[in-house]
């Protein structure tokens, strides 16, 4: 990687303190054109061999297998290697960057800024040149990244998941009281620092669900059913009535975005269809006609192979008994959820929810290797980028990056882009090791990563 300095003294100081982001990445001057390369466009089904793309400013403006030229520009030679989209996270958590008990006790809101900044950057060194967090008060850390006071990856910021008292989203310790029965200061942490915020009712619902859209919410993520990771619901437990349901449903679409949902169990999700939910998150314990109605509503299906098939015992996000009890019922029955998502051909996203210190992070391109055992490569590819571009767009009028199109390569598509060593869709491992196969990096027509030349 190139030599970047910093480009303020705001950027300096991340710098200083060992964050080390690449903050003053090479501008391009004039259009790029890059040749000898073998182009995966997000949405075929093969590579266009031996082609040739061209960036103007942040935006993609010609992709060719003819011969191309740019006046005043710089060519990029390839070198036969696979040109891509920018991979796209489509669940990520980049407030929730160490164990979460640190977090929410011994950390304020500047340490989690700072430490959410590192994470950004991780991701788009490691290719990943957008993600949309699913969890947390990421408005400040996306605002600083699309000010360009440091580097990250871009972000589709939901703000805070909106649960039930007891719910999923209620991380309250026993000492704390309720943020409404006792005040907003006795509500816990998570509610204060709005990891997660407590909504009962659905006049409580909706107004919620508008204070995330004030703050600049992409999409509002709704906490239908129990979870892994927290102690106080059970895992069976569909949370929300259809009205508090519909309640988020209906100010989502006023504003032009849309509800997606933490559902585990086939209850949850099924509850989110009858709401018109576009959107499940995990939904891995799954009934047939559930899948087919999902089908039939072209709702999008955001699954996770890496959490729950990695030995239960060992997983180092779930360590509490409680925790690997439900995990263990979540694993039972992903391969079921995933051969019945196959047979009524849902569109998949990809993602991770990954969430944690640096060491558990560092794995979370694991998610490739999963699902290799279901997905081909070709599959896998069309997944972290065309598929989650076409969820990202549902997000419409409150679309952060409206200029142009993500997830794909073509003509008016935002300039993400990554040169990769070798062809992913005959080996989708590839994509695991950033530092030694993806040799380029560019956001927004911006190169953050360029070992060619």
């Amino acid at each position: 990687m190139k030599n970047l300095n910093p480009r303020n003294s705001i950027a300096a100081l991340f710098v200083a303190v060992g964050f080390g982001l690449p903050v003053a990445a090479q501008d391009a001057f004039g259009p790029i054109l890059f040749t000898n390369v073998n182009v995966f466009d997000g949405v075929s089904e093969a590579l266009i061999e031996n082609a040739n793309v061209v960036v103007t400013d942040n935006l993609i403006t010609a992709v060719s297998t003819e011969q191309l030229a740019v006046a005043g520009g710089r060519v990029i030679d390839g070198g036969g290697r696979t040109l891509m989209p920018g991979m796209i996270e489509g669940h990520a958590h980049v407030m929730l960057h160490t164990d979460p008990v640190q977090l929410l006790i011994s950390q304020d809101t500047f340490e989690q800024g700072a430490r959410a900044a590192k994470r950004a950057n991780d991701y788009l060194m490691s290719g990943f040149t957008t993600v949309r967090d699913m969890g947390g008060n990421c408005f400040g850390v996306k605002k600083a990244i699309d000010a360009d006071v440091f580097s990250g990856s871009r972000i589709y910021c939901g703000g805070a998941g909106i649960g039930q008292t007891s719910g999923h989203g209620d991380f309250r310790m026993p000492s704390d009281g309720h943020p409404v029965l006792d005040g907003p200061e006795f509500g816990g942490s998570a509610n204060r620092y709005k990891h997660t915020l407590i909504a009962d009712g659905a006049d409580d619902v909706r107004r919620t669900v508008r204070e995330l859209l004030f703050r600049g919410a992409s999409h509002i993520k709704i906490l239908a059913g129990g979870g892994v990771t927290s102690f106080t619901d059970p895992l069976q437990a569909a949370q929300y009535t259809q009205e508090e349901l519909k309640a988020a449903v209906e100010e989502a679409t006023r504003y032009g975005t849309y509800v997606t949902v933490h559902a585990q169990l086939n209850n949850s999700v099924s509850n989110a269809l009858d709401a018109g939910v576009r959107v499940i998150e995990h939904g891995l314990v799954l009934e047939e006609d559930t899948v087919k109605r999902m089908k039939e509503l072209g709702v999008l299906y955001s699954p996770q192979a890496f959490l729950p098939l990695q030995d239960v015992s060992g997983n180092p996000q779930f360590q509490a008994p409680i925790q690997q009890a439900k995990l263990a019922m979540v694993a039972e029955g992903t391969r079921n959820a995933f051969a019945l998502a196959q047979k009524y051909d849902l569109k998949i996203l990809w993602g991770t929810d990954v969430f944690g210190n640096d060491a558990i992070f560092e794995n979370f391109t694991q998610e490739f290797a999963f699902r290799d055992e279901f997905w081909s490569p070709i599959e896998q590819m069309r997944q972290v980028t065309g598929n989650n571009g076409e969820m990202l767009a549902l997000s419409g009028l409150k679309n952060p990056y409206p200029d142009g199109a993500l997830g794909v390569v073509k003509p008016g598509a935002y300039a993400d882009i990554i040169l990769v060593k070798g062809d992913p869709s005959k080996d989708i491992k590839i994509l695991m090791d950033a530092k030694n196969n993806i040799d380029f990096i560019m956001k927004n027509g911006v190169i953050y990563k360029n070992t060619i030349e």
